[in-house]
Order: C-alpha cells, then structure tokens, then sequence
C-alpha cells in the first residue's frame, strides 16, 4: 500500500509540517524504519532516536517542528500509531464456510458468513452468531452461545454451557468453563464438589492464549465487557471481572472473588479467594491482594498496601544492615563497660 502524506494525516486527523506529497508505503518504530515508513515519537527521550532514524515522516503530539523530517502533527500519538497501524495492516478474516472436516452436532444454529476451521468440534445445541470464526481444532461443548463476530483462535476448549458474547476474541490454548477448584478433605480422602455453573464472557472481551477460566460452582463466572486478559491467567469458580479491566500476564485469581470496573493489574499478582476490588483500582506486579481493596487505591507489594507504604518499607529494607552494625557496637560497648564494673 502506498499513500500520500497529505492523505495519511487527513485519515488521523492531523496537520502536515513539510512536504504534503511525500509517499510512505509502511509504519515501523524508529529504530527499525526505512526511508519509505512514517513512524512515531511518544516523548522528548526517543528524539535523538528520531533524528537518527531513516523514516522521512513522523508522527507527534508535541513537536511543532522537526528539522529533515515531515511532520504530522496530531493530538494523541499513540491514538494516531494505533490508526495507521489498522491502515497498513487492516486485521483479516478467513472465507465464510465450513470445512468439511469438521464435526457439527445435532441442532447447532449457524449464523450467515461463518468460517469454521478443519478438525473443529461443535457439540449438540450451540448457537454460533453471524459473522464469527471457529478456527481448526476448537472444541465447543453442548448449548454453548458464540456471539456474532467473535474469533475463536485453534485449538481453544469451550466447555458445555459457556457463553460468549460478540465482537471478543479467544486466543490458543484458552479453555473457557473448566471445572472450579473445589475438593473437601475428610477423614484422609479427597472428595471432589460438582461444579454445575457456566461462563458467562460480555462483548469486545479479548482473552489471552493459555488462559484457563473455571466454571461457576453454581451459577456463572462473569467476564464483564471490553475486559482484556493477558496470556496465561487462571480465573477462578464464580469470579466477577468488572468492564474495562486489563489484566497483564500470569495473574491468578481465587473463586468468588469481585474485580470492579476499570481496574489495571499487572502481571503475576495473586488475589486470595473470596475478596472484594473496587473499581478504578491499579496493582502492581507482583502484588500479593490477601484482602478488600477500596475504589480508586493504587496498591502493590506482598501482601498489597498502597504504593507509597510499599515503597517506604522497601527503602527501609536497605537500611537494615546498617542498623544490625550499629546494634552490634553498641552490644559490645556495652560488654565493654559491664566489664569494667
């Protein structure tokens, strides 16, 4: 694909300083452009990397000028990179159609303009919306719900009874509706909980490879809308994840916890089951969330308190050593003079 500066900035909304007419056929990060890309600055500390780098155009939100570079100016960056990204590469789907090794149950409703993949499976009862994509080797179990223009990526497990909403994407190796992690010692044994609940996931939700999300015990384990989950996250037995939150990677969160909405956690916190997170709420990695956590806090450490105790205690730690010598010397002033007696 090849387009003009001047069509380029008009598509995002900016304003060209230099020559309109210069031609990018491609959109690479500073580093790795050519002389045809357009590329981004996302702050003054990447501008000696911009001057070095071979791409002719550059896209910013603070330069008013850019000495031999063509500038387009616009009001958000990253909002603009993200555009001319989906320019470049608009995202693909496969042909509707049916591979005629897949294997489909009996009453499966199927939308118009679905492609479903070799090797799929699609149990008794389902519904698959208009427009969505079952790629090779995905298991859907009995009287799951797969909304319109949702991408099932291959070899996902949707478990019997799940539902997912429209516009998500499951990526490999998710297993959506696995039984919860419920056993009850006695007297030395083991005894399994029947886990008889469903997944309920809302719409434009993106689900990261790897990511295994358990059943409810009884009734659903609710992913909210637009939440975003990294790869590789464990969600437990009647969990709630609030609208809008993103999870980062290897996260795992215990049953019948409630995530609110708008939430930001990084990768590898572990939150104990059974506890509450308000909404607007950032944890850092890492964290270690053993108990409630109200709206709008911004925690981290193990276990989690607010970010500015986390930190105090961490300097603090280096500060040990220094006192362990001190209390020493005076141990031995004091054997000094309990000598002298």
């Amino acid at each position: 694909m090849k387009i003009s500066v001047k069509e380029l900035a008009e598509k995002i909304n900016g304003t060209v300083i230099g020559e309109p007419e210069t031609v990018v056929s491609g959109i690479s990060d500073l580093a790795h452009a050519s002389e045809n890309d357009v590329s981004f600055i996302l702050g003054e500390k990447y501008l000696e990397s911009a001057k070095n780098s071979k791409a002719p155009v550059i896209i910013s939100d603070f330069l008013e000028k850019f000495e031999n570079k063509i500038l387009i100016r616009v009001e958000n960056a990253k909002k603009a990179y993200i555009e001319v990204l989906m320019e470049f590469y608009p995202p693909g789907r496969p042909e509707a159609g049916i591979s005629k090794n897949a294997a489909i149950g009996k009453n499966v409703e199927i939308g118009e303009d679905v492609h479903i993949g070799g090797f799929a499976v699609i149990k008794d009862g389902c519904r698959i919306g208009d427009s969505a994509v079952i790629m090779e080797g995905v298991f859907i179990g009995e009287n799951v719900s797969i909304g319109s223009s949702t991408i099932i990526n291959p070899n996902v497990s949707i478990y019997t009874g799940s539902r997912i909403g429209e516009r998500c994407i499951v990526h490999s190796g998710a297993v959506i509706g696995a039984d919860g992690f419920g056993f009850m010692p006695e007297n030395g044994d083991i005894i399994k909980i029947p886990q008889i609940g469903y997944v309920e996931i809302g719409n434009d939700v993106e689900i990261g490879a790897n990511c295994c999300i358990d059943r409810g015990a009884f009734g659903p384990t609710t992913i909210e809308d637009k939440v975003k989950l990294d790869n590789l996250i464990q969600v437990g037995h009647n969990v709630r994840i609030g609208e809008g939150t993103l999870i980062a990677a290897q996260s795992g969160i215990g049953g019948s916890s409630k995530i609110g909405k708008v939430c930001i956690i990084g990768g590898q916190v572990g939150f104990a089951d059974h506890i509450r997170i308000g909404d607007n709420v950032h944890i850092g990695s890492q964290a270690g969330v053993s108990k409630d956590t109200t709206a709008g806090s911004v925690v981290t450490g193990t276990p989690a308190r607010p970010i500015m105790q986390t930190r105090r205690a961490e300097a603090n730690l280096g500060k040990i050593s220094g006192i362990i010598k001190k209390i020493k010397a005076l141990e031995e002033e004091l054997d000094g003079l309990k000598k002298q007696k």
